[in-house]
Order: C-alpha cells, then structure tokens, then sequence
C-alpha cells in the first residue's frame, strides 16, 4: 500500500503519454533535470528553459588544471625519445638487425647509452633476454622521471 502511495505520489502533475506515444527527448531532458537531487527552484523560473537547472562545469583536478608549457613539453619529449629509443633497440635486437647497417649500429648504441645505469640490474645466461628486461626498466624509469618533471614545471 505503502509503495503504491509513493508511486502515485511521484506521478503526480506529470501527463501521462498513451500507448505507442513518447516524450520528446527535449521534454525528457528537463524531466531529468528538473528532477535531478539539488534541482530546480520555483524561484527565478524565466523563458523557454523555465524548468532546467544550469549545470556548473566540473573542475578538472588540481593536478590536470595547468597546461604543459614549452620547458615541460621539452621533458616530456625527451622521455618520449628515449623510450622509443630503447623500444627500436630491443626490436632491432629480437629480429636479429644487421649490426653492420649504420642506423642499426646508431640505434644500438644509443640505447646501450642510455641503458647503461641499468646495465646489470638482472643478469641471465641469455644475453638478448638480459638486455630486453635491462632496457624495458630503463624504459619505464625515464618515462616515470620525465612524466614527473613535465608535471613539475608546469605552471
């Protein structure tokens, strides 16, 4: 009795539509928030919009509110570059490049460069095995550092 009582009362001052016949989306729309909890007021109600509510824009988090600016972009690049670096190093390795090519041999060595803080961080019996979780490591501590220091100098 109880939920039938709840249920009559919730309709009340809305028209019923008759079989087959629908609200329009606009209708259902200010239906929605005129009904939505910290709704509409019957004060201030004025044109064709008389039922909506304005909807304030969420701010973004404190941390997404500053944009990157050209020093933190730089950083952020820069991590970039050496991740993929590292990255073509390893696939270079895996499909068994020609060290003798010029840009193999550049890719290689700037990324033994770049992986040598992290050069016996595992150590396998298996070389290219040694060297694919050595360099992915490096990988992901560049991109942590740089992802932080980006996000350090924005402004």
């Amino acid at each position: 009795m109880t939920v039938m009582a709840l249920h009559l009362g919730r309709n009340i001052g809305h028209k019923r539509h008759e079989p087959g016949e629908h609200a329009s989306p606009e209708r259902r729309r200010l239906w929605f928030r005129r009904n939505e909890p910290g709704g509409d007021t019957e004060a201030g109600r004025t044109g064709e919009h008389a039922g909506t509510t304005a909807v304030a824009a969420r701010k973004p988090r404190r941390w997404r509110r500053s944009r990157h600016n050209p020093v933190s972009m730089m950083i952020l690049a820069a991590g970039w570059a050496a991740v993929v670096i590292l990255a073509l190093g390893m696939l270079l390795t895996w499909g068994d490049a020609n060290p003798g090519n010029t840009i193999v041999d550049a890719t290689l060595d700037a990324g033994r460069w770049l992986a040598t803080p992290f050069h016996d961080v595992f150590t396998r019996s298996d070389p290219d095995e040694q060297l694919y979780i050595n360099w992915a490591i490096a990988g992901v501590v560049y991109y942590a550092i740089a992802r932080t220091l980006s996000w350090m100098t924005r402004f």
